[in-house]
């Protein structure tokens, strides 16, 4: 237990959540930061007062206005929190505990470096958080965003986003932990800019949570430059459930992906949907003393199943290592994954099986006409797309296609000058690349 305290406690700007792993163990992390009178003295509501105090001190101050909105998210979510116990019903005291241990571990931290502006945007030690209104139900919802040392927002920086798995169902429990002590043997960070969304807690990554994904990545972009060329996603336990799906439906997004003591689940390779990642480089990564024995044997399908459509995945079986990476672990993945370069492929092919993600490469799969806008939330029959580039040649070929768009711009195949497009062997385009999508009826 200590080596996993010793973890969850040290943190980086990075993606931490091969660090968050057992929700039983969150706990054990504040009794041994903080003695248990001390605990026992104070209450929510207390320190509470004390981080609303200093967060107001410092916004007296001026400040860039990316801190201010980092300290008034960490005080909203605190607020929040502290409200909710008000009417909770069950597990009062529990709750009112494991609250209070957040709240003391933000305090703690606020009087360290994490009131310092610098701390983040200068030295890329802490992550900052960052709430918002939810577009889907306007509820608060947050992210919590690392930044490169010396952050320059006009400067292009490769982009991590971080999918943590099951764990604490309070929100304030991930923005606690970007206020923990610094350890002693902590790494300097990458030259990279991350995102960790909070994803509804333990929703798996799909729908509302998967929105809030989205969210948090238009967030980013909203403050950083991204190279579009170098994103990677990766994920622990259900988080690196929800990568193995999300790559398969949005394959043209990713330089690589990491998965960690993940598995198939989130997507069943009998979906049919793997060859749609073929051409993403994974990193699947397990330990062989992993207490979920099914872990073991679905990350190796995930392997099997993607070398059988031509990919060549890293796999790694950790010896005596269980559910939870060790720190080595996550950096040398990190590590790998940051070598690759997102290249769009001469052939690749591409299922449709939601309505959320229709279409690769620039090439979407749009509603048959005179459907109106429910067609998109509505079940669908799978569509497929298979295309092929050769200089100024573009072959498509489709199957369950009731209309089709087609970019070959920057936003889209990323072709120049003369282009000749033929669709299920028909010529729908030839003359230079259009500065809008072509759209095609009835292919």
């Amino acid at each position: 237990m200590a080596a996993s305290t010793r973890a969850v406690v040290t943190f980086t700007s990075e993606p931490f959540f091969w660090l968050i792993c057992q929700h039983r163990a969150v706990l054990s992390v504040f009794v041994s930061a903080f003695s248990l009178a001390t605990i026992q003295a104070e209450t929510p509501e207390t320190v509470l007062g004390r981080i609303k105090s200093a967060v107001e001190s410092l916004l007296e101050k001026p400040q860039p206005p990316l801190f201010v909105r980092h300290l008034r998210s960490v005080l909203a979510l605190s607020e929040v929190e502290v409200q909710k116990l008000r009417f909770a019903t069950t597990r009062k005291d529990e709750q009112s505990k494991e609250v209070l241990g957040y709240l003391l571990n933000i305090d703690h931290g606020l009087h360290d470096d994490g009131d310092k502006a610098e701390t983040y945007l200068k030295k890329g030690r802490r992550a900052l958080t960052l709430a918002g209104l939810s577009k889907l139900d306007g509820s608060l919802q947050y992210c919590t965003v690392g930044l490169p040392p010396n952050f320059d927002p006009q400067k292009p920086y490769p982009f991590m986003v971080g999918l943590h798995g099951a764990g604490p169902t309070i929100p304030l429990a991930y923005v606690n932990f970007t206020f923990s002590p610094h350890g002693e043997n902590e790494r300097a960070p990458r030259e990279i800019v991350s995102v960790v969304p909070w994803g509804r807690g333990n929703r798996g990554w799909r729908d509302d949570g998967e929105t809030d994904l989205w969210e948090a990545v238009a967030e980013v972009q909203s403050i950083a430059t991204l190279d579009p060329n170098h994103w990677y996603i990766q994920g622990h336990s259900m988080g690196a459930d929800g990568v193995w799906a999300l790559v398969q439906r949005t394959p043209d997004l990713w330089a690589a992906a990491g998965m960690q003591a993940g598995s198939t689940y989130a997507l069943p390779v009998q979906r049919g949907l793997v060859a749609n990642a073929a051409a993403v480089p994974f990193h699947i990564w397990i330990g062989d003393q992993d207490s979920n024995r099914d872990r073991i044997p679905s990350s190796q399908e995930a392997r099997d199943a993607l070398i059988t459509v031509g990919a060549k995945p890293e796999f790694v079986l950790s010896p005596g290592v269980g559910h939870s990476p060790r720190g080595e672990d996550g950096d040398r993945q990190t590590d790998w994954m940051l070598t690759h370069t997102r290249k769009r492929p001469d052939h690749f092919a591409y299922i449709a099986d939601t309505a959320r993600h229709r279409g690769v490469w620039g090439i979407q799969i749009l509603r048959p006409q005179g459907v109106g806008r429910a067609f998109n939330a509505m079940p669908q029959p799978d569509a497929r797309i298979e295309c092929w580039t050769d200089g100024p040649t573009v072959r498509i070929e489709t199957k369950a296609v009731p209309r089709l768009s087609i970019d070959l711009g920057p936003s889209g195949l990323h072709l120049q000058g003369m282009v000749r497009v033929t669709v299920n062997g028909k010529e729908v385009h030839s003359g230079p690349v259009p500065s809008a999508p072509i759209v095609v009826n009835e292919p």
